[in-house]
């Protein structure tokens, strides 16, 4: 992991990094705080879960093999507390734990071993995504999507989707009566992962545009 990185924009956004191996956090701690973050490093999920609640922390950096409850579980819980992206550190390099993460809500996967540059720029990607108001709203025809809750229904009828599935069907009601190509949705759902990432997508594309198509009938 290379600590070569310089300043740049969103200096003084909160990173909470989430790993075990002490070594890499005080890595992480110093190199991104180069790079202009504030930063706060705990060792497992029971320790992550106050400062979210009490720092709100702009992003999450959370490593998958965690003592105890792993990262994978960990997930859905930070879900329910906070909108802020998540970047998934990992050894394994297998698909099934990337789909896991992403159907679970992380917003991108890097590599261990990793280039500190990598890191940064993915965290700077994720960081100029429009942040979520507490009560923001979208409604179309009967559809109404809670943003921040991250709930949809339609009429009164709740729809149940994963997260990933919800991006989508956000995405389509941010972009109601507009054309967008597989390589936007992309784009707008999972950023800086899109051009490693894409075959895997089209069920849920399919699903969500089911669900779109639907709330206009």
């Amino acid at each position: 992991m290379s600590l070569r990185t310089a300043p740049g924009p969103h200096q003084g956004a909160r990173v909470l990094v989430v790993d075990d191996e002490r070594g890499l956090r005080e890595l992480l701690s110093y190199g991104l705080g180069q790079a202009g973050f504030s930063v706060r490093t705990v060792a497992d999920g029971s320790a992550a879960f106050p400062v979210l609640r009490d720092w709100a922390p702009d992003v999450i950096v959370l490593d998958v093999m965690l003592p105890g409850r792993d990262g994978l579980t960990l997930l859905p819980e930070i879900r329910g507390l906070t909108t802020a992206p998540v970047v998934m550190l990992t050894a394994r390099t297998e698909l099934d734990e990337k789909l896991a993460g992403f159907s679970a809500g992380a917003d991108d996967y890097v590599g261990k071993p990793f280039d500190l540059e990598e890191l940064v720029a993915r965290l700077r990607t994720l960081l100029r995504r429009p942040r979520i108001e507490q009560h923001e709203t979208l409604t179309y025809a009967d559809l109404t999507i809670n943003a921040y809750m991250r709930t949809a229904f339609r009429g009164n009828r709740r729809i149940e989707l994963s997260p990933r599935e919800f991006d989508l069907l956000r995405v389509f009601a941010e972009h109601a009566e507009q054309v967008l190509t597989r390589s936007q949705l992309l784009d707008l759902v999972w950023g800086s992962i899109a051009t490693s990432f894409r075959t895997p997508s089209k069920r849920s594309f399919r699903f969500c545009a089911q669900r779109s198509t639907a709330a206009n009938a």
